[in-house]
């Protein structure tokens, strides 16, 4: 049985699996994950499914694998596969900024609806830092991000991939001027859409000392893997991975919520 009161098995169940039916019939994988803001005059909650736009900007269709809900708790024994045409990804969608958003509340209720409920947990923009916290962020803060590089995970439990290194560039700093920072860790494709978090589990360092308790402060989404090509036209992982603000996400999401 997983215990979901632990912070690090509730991030395991933010992804999904992203399988891409290119129109040029080629195929492709990514990570997407459930990013939820509220509408301000009801109070309704609006889930999303977020990625980048490179992932699905030539989809015909796209396969998301969600795992089913059973009595609450994730069934790893039965995922439920849900197909969304290419199309519906490229209704909200931010260039400069990579994101590609879609709602995803009917799907949901659809999934209820046909018995097959899908279980996930959700990111909020409550767990995206405001500038003063970031800065006060270390230059280096180890950080972790989740998905599917090179399309590999536990497909027996359904369980997406952690990988773990730290800031390559500080976060309050915008990288060539761009609301970007660099990640120093292990990125390949398919880890396009992960979300990328400052996760400490039982203490941490801060500008007054080390603080006692967890932190998680959602900071990004991998939008790219820095690569260079040697003269025989291979290319070489520089271990180097470009990260999207979570801001950007925050901003955009809510002037969709706006107008919805």
């Amino acid at each position: 049985m997983i215990n979901l009161d632990n912070v690090g098995n509730q991030l395991l169940f933010t992804t999904v699996f992203l399988s891409v039916e290119n129109v040029d019939g080629t195929k492709t994988s990514g990570t997407g994950f459930i990013y939820s803001a509220k509408r301000e005059n009801d109070d309704s909650i609006i889930p999303f499914l977020v990625t980048n736009n490179h992932v699905i900007d030539k989809a015909s269709r796209v396969i998301v694998e969600f795992i089913e809900s059973k009595d609450g708790k994730p069934n790893r024994e039965a995922k439920v596969s849900v197909k969304i045409e290419g199309s519906v990804f490229r209704n909200y969608v931010k260039l400069e900024s990579d994101l590609s958003v879609v709602p995803i509340g009917s799907l949901i209720n659809e999934c209820i609806n046909n018995n097959k409920p899908i279980f996930y947990q959700t990111i909020t923009p409550e767990s995206i830092p405001e500038e003063d916290i970031i800065s006060k962020l270390g230059a280096i803060e180890e950080v972790i991000f989740i998905g599917y590089p090179s399309g590999i995970y536990d497909r027996e439990n359904f369980s997406p991939l952690v990988r773990k290194g730290i800031t390559a560039s500080p976060i309050w700093n915008n990288f060539k001027g761009k609301p970007r920072f660099l990640i120093d860790a292990g990125v390949f494709p398919g880890s396009s859409g992960s979300p990328v978090f400052i996760y400490n589990e039982g203490s941490y360092a801060a500008n007054n000392g080390i603080v006692i308790g967890t932190r998680v402060l959602f900071i990004g989404i991998i939008t790219g893997t820095k690569i260079i090509q040697k003269a025989e036209k291979i290319d070489v992982f520089l271990g180097l991975g470009d990260v999207i603000k979570s801001s950007e996400l925050k901003g955009f999401v809510s002037s969709i919520v706006k107008q919805m």
